[in-house]
Protein backbone atom coordinates (compact mmCIF):
# COMPACT_ATOMS: atom_id res chain seq x y z
CA UNK A 1 0.00 0.00 0.00
CA UNK A 2 1.01 3.51 -0.74
CA UNK A 3 2.21 6.10 2.28
CA UNK A 4 -1.14 7.82 1.09
CA UNK A 5 -3.40 5.07 2.50
CA UNK A 6 -2.05 5.84 5.48
CA UNK A 7 -2.77 9.09 5.39
CA UNK A 8 -5.76 8.86 4.52
CA UNK A 9 -6.41 6.19 7.29
CA UNK A 10 -4.81 8.71 9.83
CA UNK A 11 -6.95 11.43 8.85
CA UNK A 12 -10.41 9.21 9.21
CA UNK A 13 -9.30 8.38 12.73
CA UNK A 14 -8.72 11.59 13.61
CA UNK A 15 -12.29 12.97 12.42
CA UNK A 16 -13.97 9.17 13.06
CA UNK A 17 -12.07 7.60 15.66
CA UNK A 18 -11.25 10.36 18.42
CA UNK A 19 -7.81 9.89 17.59
CA UNK A 20 -6.66 13.52 17.79
CA UNK A 21 -3.33 13.66 16.74
CA UNK A 22 -3.19 10.42 14.94
CA UNK A 23 -0.95 12.31 12.27
CA UNK A 24 1.98 13.01 14.44
CA UNK A 25 2.26 9.25 14.26
CA UNK A 26 2.54 9.24 10.48
CA UNK A 27 6.25 9.36 10.53
CA UNK A 28 7.08 6.35 12.56
CA UNK A 29 4.78 4.32 11.26
CA UNK A 30 5.94 4.57 7.97
CA UNK A 31 9.53 4.64 9.32
CA UNK A 32 8.36 1.22 10.46
CA UNK A 33 6.91 0.11 7.18
CA UNK A 34 3.04 -0.21 8.90
CA UNK A 35 0.68 0.51 7.14
CA UNK A 36 -3.53 0.45 7.61
CA UNK A 37 -3.80 -3.65 6.41
CA UNK A 38 -1.18 -4.82 8.58
CA UNK A 39 -1.69 -2.53 11.93
CA UNK A 40 -4.29 -5.25 13.64
CA UNK A 41 -0.42 -7.61 13.71
CA UNK A 42 1.62 -4.95 15.42
CA UNK A 43 2.12 -5.99 18.91
CA UNK A 44 0.97 -2.74 21.22
CA UNK A 45 4.55 -3.51 23.05
CA UNK A 46 5.71 -1.90 19.48
CA UNK A 47 3.28 0.66 18.96
CA UNK A 48 3.97 1.50 22.59
CA UNK A 49 8.10 1.91 21.60
CA UNK A 50 6.88 3.89 18.74
CA UNK A 51 5.13 6.57 21.06
CA UNK A 52 1.75 5.18 20.57
CA UNK A 53 -0.66 6.42 23.61
CA UNK A 54 -2.59 3.11 24.58
CA UNK A 55 -6.01 4.16 23.63
CA UNK A 56 -4.74 5.20 20.34
CA UNK A 57 -3.42 2.55 19.61
CA UNK A 58 -6.34 0.76 20.49
CA UNK A 59 -8.69 2.74 18.31
CA UNK A 60 -6.18 2.62 15.01
CA UNK A 61 -6.08 -0.91 15.33
CA UNK A 62 -9.48 -1.71 15.72
CA UNK A 63 -10.63 0.37 12.82
CA UNK A 64 -8.48 -0.48 10.51
CA UNK A 65 -9.54 -3.64 9.44
CA UNK A 66 -12.86 -2.29 8.95
CA UNK A 67 -11.41 0.86 6.61
CA UNK A 68 -9.18 -0.98 4.56
CA UNK A 69 -12.20 -3.18 3.96
CA UNK A 70 -14.41 -0.28 3.03
CA UNK A 71 -15.67 2.00 0.56
CA UNK A 72 -12.39 4.86 1.51
CA UNK A 73 -9.71 2.86 0.47
CA UNK A 74 -10.86 2.80 -3.20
Amino acid sequence: PSPSKLVCYLEFTESHLSVCHAMSYKSALELHGISPDILPDVSDKLLADLGLLAGDAIHLKKGSTTWWNGPDTK
